[in-house]
């Protein structure tokens, strides 16, 4: 209870996390996204989000090294709300190719409230998730990825 506890508040450091964990603070952004702590839990220091604005001209790319080539899970964070986009374009660079998937950020993420998870996928040492804000509906928050070893 008391990790529940702990990660359900915010701050949580990259660390506090099992896997690989990569925050918004590493990843490479593309336009102008704003850093934001108002709608919590979140990891790190915050979070960022594309003001609902410039759509399809912003991306933010999270690169992992892993500590050995497997299968993973894949997790995205984000903070959930009303106003919260429901159809966020996510690529997934593993070792067969690129997946994509669309992420609903108004659903509360299913770990822990923290993290939703978006795939199992073989990697080599090196994994990269991509986000983009190309046709979505409502702000897009970006705030870290996770890689589970399976």
């Amino acid at each position: 209870l008391l990790a529940d506890q702990q990660v359900l508040s915010s701050g949580n450091t990259p660390g506090d996390f099992e896997g690989t964990v990569v925050d918004d603070a590493d990843a490479t952004l593309t336009g102008d996204w704003t850093a934001a702590s108002v709608t919590k839990p979140f990891v790190g220091a915050g979070y960022r989000h594309d003001g609902d604005a410039g759509k399809g001209t912003k991306t933010a790319r999270f690169v992992a090294q892993l500590p050995r080539a497997g299968h993973y899970q894949v997790r995205l964070a984000y903070t959930t709300n009303a106003n919260r986009a429901t159809n966020v374009p996510v690529s997934i660079e593993h070792a067969s190719g690129t997946a994509s998937v669309s992420v609903n950020q108004r659903t509360t993420p299913s770990v822990s409230g923290v993290f939703a998870v978006i795939g199992d996928y073989d990697f080599g040492t090196s994994a990269a998730v991509e986000v983009s804000t190309a046709g979505t509906n409502g702000y897009v928050i970006v705030d870290a990825v996770q890689f589970v070893e399976q």
